[in-house]
Order: structure tokens, then C-alpha cells, then sequence
């Protein structure tokens, strides 16, 4: 007979939770299931449209930039002689 000390849980309650660690998390309801698709779909609608915009803007910036005068260019100092 050996002493177990109070704050040991019995061996079949250690064996339960180490098995517990290896345990299949379980299956989201349908329902759980359908809410987080929808919410998915929602987000990448979401991000597909701000990718649009982006895209349209950056288009916009590159058409702009290549129909822009060139900067005009300061004009060097000369070194003075002194």
C-alpha cells in the first residue's frame, strides 16, 4: 500500500486527461458550420472588392504619373573659386 498524496488525482483520472490530449476536437453544429462559411464568403467578398479598388487606383496612379510633364530639373550651383 503506498501513500498518495491528496493533491494527486487516481491513475484513471490522469489516464483520462492525457488521453483527452490526443482526443478529435468534435464537430462544429450545421448550423455553426453555415454561420462561419457565410462570415468567410463575407470577408472575401470583402477583401476582393478592396483588392479592385486598389488595383484601380494604382492604375489610375501609373497612367497619371506617365502622362505627367517631367519635373523640371534645379539647375547646378557652380562651385565659386576661392
Amino acid at each position: 500500500m503506498g501513500f498518495r498524496h491528496s493533491s494527486n488525482p487516481p491513475p484513471s483520472m490522469m489516464h483520462r486527461k492525457t488521453m483527452d490530449q490526443f482526443a478529435r476536437p468534435r464537430q462544429p453544429s450545421a448550423q455553426i458550420q453555415h454561420e462561419l462559411a457565410q462570415a468567410r464568403k463575407a470577408v472575401d467578398a470583402n477583401t476582393a472588392k478592396l483588392r479592385a479598388l486598389r488595383m484601380a487606383r494604382d492604375a489610375a496612379e501609373r497612367e497619371a504619373a506617365a502622362n505627367a510633364p517631367p519635373k523640371p530639373k534645379k539647375p547646378r550651383r557652380s562651385k565659386s573659386a576661392g
